[in-house]
């Protein structure tokens, strides 16, 4: 998830929440804590978009 989670962020610096699950879809995680890794991953984002990354 997080590789994934890089690549995305590395080739678009503003993800929208859709093209968040989409870049996410097909893994599984039995924690049951999505929600809070689309939140990570937005977060994520706006931190690098400040950073100027």
């Amino acid at each position: 998830m997080m590789i994934q989670a890089a690549d995305l962020l590395s080739s678009n610096k503003n993800p929208s929440e859709d093209e968040i699950r989409t870049a996410m879809n097909g893994h599984l995680c039995r924690c049951g804590t999505y929600p809070r890794i689309l939140t990570a991953i937005q977060q994520a984002a706006a931190a690098m978009r400040k950073a100027g990354a």
